[in-house]
């Protein structure tokens, strides 16, 4: 079985997936990860038969807590107050930061009015990352849950439950709170902030509350006391007591979370105990996850640390991407890394996948990666690719601009078919837009002109000119211009001047890749030449 066999095993006929987000900076791409396994969780139980729902939430009643990265000191006076009460950050849409930030990365803005608008004026969906990736889900904002009234009951079982509550916090967390605590934090009725708050005596009707300057670190209140009705949006629950809230107003089957929240006496733990010792609910199916970084970096949106979810979305092709996040048990780690090599060799295996798919090789747990990875509906088109063109090619031959990757292709092959030219299209798209991210990394595969080539052949010494210059008439002499044979080429070559390829490869390699690249690296010699073709070739070997 697979994590989501399991996952779903025994849901009832009726699966609610549950996820959320707190809109406090630009979404990393860490966040796709939730994103994209409750998506899948949600795919597989409709493929069973199930009346599946996937529901994502914004956070808004959360209190900004920290200056959003890039937005400047402007922000401090917001500081405390409710995503929602606080204004979207220059350059973004949204009538608030929680909507801007949400709206960015879902591609959902609640206020239709500061929805984009097209060229006539007419409020429009804008595309974002959860289009693209083709996530089918049904969005909430927490400031409607709560201005509806939908969470009154849950609120008043609460405070009337607040010993049970502290004495869980206590007995799971170690947390200690005052005698008089509650839980339930208002909105100030004077500053209108929401993290600053304490609430006390709860009468039935209306709490007592306290905008305290030193309760929190981050913000500090305004000193106001007074009392206010917990209902109707006056206020919120702390995020331990909303998630069991959730889970028994939208009776949450299946909910998924990072594995700080999941550790022993964490939030979830707590979570639970409140859900079944307060609210008497069930607690859903746990799907832990472990962190998705880029190079290693743990990522953080308020911080700006790392590329954000839109700008990976739109470099890499959907299916890719979501490949790249669903191949691997959601309690491993994913650690991957944003170079040439990486997303080659990415390329090879979805491709591998694809093509296994179509000719009826793959095994279940095969044809269920490949049914997570897809962006479309199912019943779209499977024709996979035929032609192998690696990612590593298709960067060289797009930085040169005299250089047309599909007349090259065409002359190699004959014309595409047309899913051959679809994914070599969506592989030059990735190009470009590495190129443009990762400079750094792209210009080391950047094709040199014939002058260049010829200075670089100059500064070779002289057992890798002979190397070259034998390479040249081997090429020549090929009765087929095919990759396996060119390698094999390379290898024999070396061998004819006096070159073991087991002991001293890089001496070749480097002679090769210096006149082609200027770089010591490169794409897979035969691979890379066979796409090339053979006037190209023979005329940069000299």
């Amino acid at each position: 079985m697979t994590w989501i066999d399991k996952a779903l095993d025994g849901c009832s006929p009726q699966v609610v997936i549950n996820d959320s987000k707190t809109p406090s900076g630009r979404a990393h791409v860490g966040s796709l990860r939730g994103v994209l396994i409750h998506d899948a969780l949600a795919r597989v139980a409709r493929e069973r038969g199930l009346d599946a729902t996937f529901m994502y939430g914004c956070d808004d009643m959360d209190a900004v807590d920290e200056i959003p990265h890039g937005t400047g000191e402007q922000f401090v006076e917001h500081l405390g107050k409710p995503l929602w009460a606080a204004p979207a950050p220059e350059g973004l849409r949204g009538a608030s930061m929680a909507e801007a930030y949400f709206g960015e990365f879902t591609g959902k803005w609640f206020d239709t009015a500061r929805i984009p608008s097209d060229s006539a004026g007419s409020p429009v969906a804008a595309a974002g990352p959860f289009d693209t990736l083709g996530v089918e889900v049904e969005f909430y904002r927490m400031s409607d849950i709560y201005r509806s009234g939908r969470l009154d009951g849950v609120i008043d079982t609460f405070l009337r439950a607040a010993v049970d509550v502290r004495q869980i916090y206590l007995r799971l967390s170690g947390a200690e709170r005052s005698d008089d605590w509650l839980p339930f934090q208002p909105i100030c009725e004077r500053c209108g902030r929401i993290g600053t708050t304490y609430a006390s005596d709860y009468d039935g009707e209306t709490v007592a509350y306290e905008c305290r300057p030193d309760l929190v670190t981050w913000a500090e209140g305004c000193g106001h006391r007074g009392r206010i009705s917990p209902f109707g949006g006056n206020g919120k629950l702390p995020w331990k007591l909303e998630w069991a809230a959730k889970w028994k107003l939208f009776g949450v089957s299946i909910e998924g979370a990072g594995k700080d929240h999941m550790a022993a006496s964490g939030s979830h733990e707590v979570s639970s105990a409140l859900a079944r010792q307060v609210l008497q609910c069930p607690v859903p199916v746990a799907v832990p996850y472990e962190f998705f970084t880029l190079g290693g970096a743990k990522m953080s949106s308020s911080r700006g640390i790392g590329m954000t979810s839109s700008e990976l979305v739109e470099m890499l092709p959907p299916e890719l991407l979501r490949y790249l996040v669903l191949r691997t048990q959601p309690r491993r780690s994913i650690n991957f890394d944003l170079d040439v090599p990486s997303l080659t060799k990415a390329f090879v295996e979805y491709e591998r996948l694809w093509r296994s798919v179509v000719d009826g090789t793959a095994n279940e747990k095969q044809q269920q990666d490949f049914l997570v990875a897809q962006a479309q509906a199912r019943g779209s088109a499977l024709t996979a690719p035929t032609i192998d063109t690696r990612f590593d090619v298709v960067l060289s031959v797009t930085q040169q601009p005299h250089m047309d990757l599909f007349g090259y292709a065409n002359s190699r092959h004959g014309e595409l078919p047309e899913a051959d030219a679809d994914w070599l299209a969506r592989k030059e798209k990735t190009a470009r837009e590495f190129a443009r991210v990762r400079p750094d990394l792209a210009d080391k595969f950047r094709l040199l002109d014939y002058t260049e080539a010829a200075e670089q052949r100059s500064k070779l010494d002289e057992r890798q000119r002979d190397f070259l210059e034998r390479f040249a008439q081997r090429l020549n002499e090929l009765p087929a211009w095919e990759a396996r044979d060119i390698q094999d080429a390379v290898f024999d070559s070396a061998r004819d001047v006096g070159i073991e390829p087991s002991t001293d490869a890089p001496v070749v390699f480097e002679a090769l890749y210096k006149v082609i690249f200027g770089s010591e690296i490169g794409p897979r010699a035969g691979s890379l030449l066979e796409f090339l073709g053979k006037h190209e070739t023979l005329t940069r070997l000299g």
